[in-house]
């Protein structure tokens, strides 16, 4: 791997996460640099190219040479760093922002931009849905590193994916016990195993719910004790259902090529919807009504993808 690239991060999983994964297939050796979120640049991301507001090195302290040749950022609180680290090093770093930072996108050498995101340009790579680390190879290695956890399940086994509340969405007592409710039902019913995680924004009230669950056969609820599982969970299951809060699970269930039901959790906004209305098109989803059923299509590999696209941009401006 090259040793050039610095991942600019505050630090949020989902985000992380997806600029790990963009570094990690265009073969780039990648450090993690820190930063402190700073309301004037997730406001207006475009002042990261004043140098008065990062002179005094209190957002940028952990900018100084010499600087990579790549740098990889995602959302919009992130990209007025990759602005501010572009003109500290006088444009010799090439820039690489993950979604939609919502100004001109010239501001920037190369844009990944979710297609229910609407920005258009010539330096944008459009990506069904999140970057993800989801792909065959990784999914048989963590199915065999678990499958000893359970080795006690039904063979016909169910990876459940629970998110939680969300800008618009929030999740009362009477859903989480819905949810809890009917995915007992789905146990019952089909004689299967449930495979259940949780993410950092999973509520209380439905942790308490899914405890009430863990207690009930052919059910194993990971609790966050011991190594995480989800990925493992997805390479051995049949079938995944994915709560529609989040576009990056909803990614990676579908980067497995199998079945995926969509658990709806409140009223989306229009960019979600968009999305979670693609994948439905597209063959990959179905809103989940208690019913299993088996259906085949292409696996998401877009993370693959799009580096094959910027990898040749950057081969072709003699970045890497």
């Amino acid at each position: 791997m090259r040793d050039c690239c610095w991942i600019i991060s505050d630090g949020t999983i989902g985000m992380e996460l997806q600029c790990k994964a963009l570094a990690e297939s265009l073969n780039l050796k990648y450090q993690i640099k820190h930063i402190s979120p700073s309301p004037i640049l997730t406001a207006l991301p475009q002042f990261g190219a004043i140098p008065l507001l990062w002179k005094n090195k209190y957002y940028t302290k952990e900018f100084y040479p010499p600087f990579p040749k790549v740098s990889i950022t995602c959302g919009r609180r992130h990209a007025g760093f990759a602005i501010a680290l572009k003109r500290m090093s006088k444009g010799k770093v090439s820039t690489i922002h993950i979604q939609d930072p919502r100004i001109n996108p010239g501001f920037f050498d190369h844009l990944v931009i979710p297609e229910h995101d609407p920005s258009r340009g010539k330096n944008i790579v459009i990506s069904k849905g999140s970057l993800t680390k989801i792909n065959k190879n990784k999914l048989e290695a963590e199915a065999k590193r678990f499958l000893g956890l359970v080795n006690h399940l039904p063979q016909r086994r169910i990876a459940i994916n629970i998110g939680g509340s969300s800008k618009g969405v929030e999740i009362d007592n009477a859903s989480a016990e819905k949810i809890v409710d009917n995915l007992t039902l789905l146990a019952k019913k089909y004689d299967c195993g449930l495979m259940v995680t949780t993410s950092r924004r999973t509520d209380e009230k439905i942790k308490y719910q899914l405890r009430k669950l863990n207690e009930k056969q052919n059910v194993l609820v990971y609790e966050g004790i011991g190594p995480n599982p989800y990925i493992g969970f997805l390479g051995l299951a049949e079938t995944i259902i994915v709560t529609s809060d989040s576009i990056n699970m909803i990614s990676e269930a579908c980067s497995t090529g199998k079945p995926v039901y969509i658990i709806a959790l409140g009223k989306n906004n229009k960019r979600k919807q968009s999305f979670l209305d693609a994948m439905q098109q597209e063959g990959r989803t179905r809103p989940f009504d208690g019913h299993l059923q088996s259906w085949t299509y292409e696996a998401l590999n877009e993370t693959e993808r799009v580096a094959a696209i910027i990898r040749e941009k950057l081969s072709n401006n003699n970045v890497i």
